[in-house]
């Protein structure tokens, strides 16, 4: 009775998911075919919430495959913007913040989209209910001070307060368990692990946080005493005050006005003109994509976010090796794309994935089509690796970049199992086997082998950075050994070709194709969402769905349907 409810679940589960994923696909497709959306108002304030999370790729969840609505990507965000400044249905620009957490990097993106469309002269203002509630609400105002009008709640906080690293170090408590961690790392500044191995910062860890903050905290103050008018000492102090309530934000001349929501918006459509709508910018940016020009230069747009891996990514938010490979593989081999930027935010991963990733991109650049790197919040470690033999290299003054070194071992389970009671014994063939086992410590062979691995990864990786960077050996040492730069520093280290997102990363392509000023471009998102069809296959193709199609399969054939063999479905 048991494997028949067992069976008979996983068949109405598989079944369900089935007719959901193609009547519901099936609709939206239909209603977006021939239903035809309704044209955009001639007068528009575009509103946005800025404070919601933000992604460089969309959700790989595996409902999106009904064509429900994903949020935008930040390329979608900072081109719509874009699109809006010199749109002249377009009258004004409302945005909602509050503390986000898109990182430094993506941050600095936003508010220089935000400041292309202010200079267009159309009124463009910032709200928030708060910017944090008796937390850090840093980041969002640093977005709002490209805004030339900044409106705060009355009830509300300006969780000005200042920039914080903390890393828990947990080395006593696995001492405590009984677990030694044994690591190697190239070189002294390569921390990634230093909170299982250290018991607190060592002295490479605290210099390397503190650089990074320093760079961090100047961007903020300077940002701040820029957009508000003030000087940067004012602006320390505020910090140090924080956090503000709404009337000392605005008798320190941080925010203009004390305002709710809907009055920010009426005043906007006020200003807009009688006949003014309010549009979301989602809904703006779909309307307003660009249609596909034949005559245009089309620059592909290859986004690659999360932890970097051997394989495919799956539905997973991951780099997949294989899967970004195959895109700029694809782009290579297509004709319509002349050049390519490349997106990454990735702290790293697989050194042997983000070298298949990188041989793409020689191959791209060996082709005749540059490749530019925009990094985003992140591209270190193996995410630098992949950028080191770009034909060009952008990030923004805080993007965490470098980390040009390879740290790895394993966690020695020996002694935790001695003070549970339990005894590991072995049965091996040759001198290394075990190499990988947890319950044993790393013997003078496998030490000498790690540290061999290690050494000639380091040398590979320096080796690459030396030729996709023009730079000398000693140079690269130098700014190696597994340290993190932010994008301003890393420029000096002539680590990164220029400062900026995705726009410049742009236009350093079109410049890179030589070009004529007026020639029409198109950077267009690479490869497209396929239809609803391919990804309700893609979603088929997962193992879980593959799991529960088998034990349906199985289910039947204990009731007569024949051999399960014979019943398990092709899959492509």
């Amino acid at each position: 009775m048991r494997r028949l409810l067992v069976g008979f679940l996983a068949t109405v589960g598989v079944l369900t998911l089935l007719l959901v994923a193609v009547v519901g696909g099936g609709v939206i497709w239909l209603v977006r075919s021939y239903g035809g959306p309704e044209p955009l108002p001639d007068d528009i304030v575009l509103t946005v919430d800025l404070g919601e999370a933000l992604s460089e790729a969309r959700s790989v969840d595996p409902f999106a495959t009904l064509g429900l609505q994903q949020p935008l990507e930040v390329a979608e965000v900072v081109l719509a913007l874009e699109r809006a400044s010199l749109d002249p249905r377009v009258k004004g620009l409302v945005a909602r913040l509050d503390a986000t957490g898109h990182g430094f990097a993506v941050a600095q993106e936003l508010r220089d989209a935000v400041r292309v469309f202010a200079q267009s002269g159309k009124p463009t203002a910032a709200w928030a209910d708060s910017f944090g509630e008796l937390g850090p609400g840093n980041e969002g105002y640093f977005i709002a001070t490209a805004f030339p009008s900044i409106y705060l709640q009355p009830g509300g906080m300006l969780g000005l307060t200042g920039l914080i690293a903390e890393v828990p170090f947990v080395r006593p408590l696995l001492d405590r368990l009984g677990i030694e961690p044994q690591i190697t790392r190239r070189s002294a500044y390569k921390t990634a692990f230093d909170s299982l191995v250290e018991p607190g910062f060592t002295d490479a860890n605290r210099e390397m946080l503190n650089d990074l903050l320093d760079g961090l905290y100047a961007t903020l103050v300077e940002a701040i005493a820029e957009g508000r008018g003030q000087t940067p000492e004012a602006v320390r102090r505020s910090i140090d005050s924080g956090p503000l309530m709404a009337d000392d934000a605005l008798g320190a001349g941080l925010v203009d006005a004390l305002a709710f929501r809907d009055e920010v918006i009426d005043q906007a459509l006020e200003a807009a003109g009688p006949e003014a709508e309010i549009v979301a910018l989602d809904l703006y940016a779909r309307r307003t994509a660009p249609v596909e020009d034949e005559a245009a230069t089309v620059i592909a747009l290859v986004v690659g976010q999360g932890a970097i891996q051997r394989g495919s990514a799956g539905f997973e938010q991951l780099i997949g090796a294989d899967d970004l490979a195959d895109h700029l593989a694809a782009a290579r081999e297509d004709e319509a794309i002349a050049a390519v930027v490349l997106r990454l935010d990735t702290g790293g991963g697989s050194a042997v994935a983000s070298e298949t990733i990188a041989r793409e991109v020689a191959l791209l650049r060996d082709a005749g089509k540059p490749v530019v790197v925009s990094m985003s919040n992140a591209a270190a470690s193996g995410g630098y690796w992949i950028a080191m033999g770009a034909s060009h290299i952008v990030a923004q003054p805080t993007t965490l970049t470098g980390s040009i070194g390879v740290i790895a071992g394993k966690p020695v389970l020996a002694e935790a199992w001695n003070m549970l009671g339990v005894g590991w014994e072995s049965v091996e063939r040759g001198e290394n086997a075990a190499f990988l086992s947890f319950n044993q410590p790393f013997d003078s062979l496998g030490r000498a082998r790690l540290e061999a691995s290690i050494d000639a990864l380091y040398a590979r990786f320096k080796d690459g950075v030396a030729a996709g960077r023009g730079l000398e050996e000693g140079e690269v040492e130098a700014i190696a050994q597994g340290r993190v730069w932010l994008g301003a520093q890393a420029l000096g280290h002539g680590l990164v070709d220029e400062l900026g997102g995705i726009r410049t990363a742009r236009s350093a392509a079109i410049r890179l194709l030589d070009l004529p000023g007026d020639a029409p471009v198109e950077l267009r998102r690479y490869p497209e969402q396929a239809p609803p069809w391919e990804q309700l296959l893609d979603l088929v193709d997962q193992p879980w769905v593959q799991a529960a199609a088998t034990a349906m399969a199985w289910w039947r054939g204990l009731n007569g349907a024949g051999p399960v063999e014979a019943q398990l479905p092709r899959f492509r």
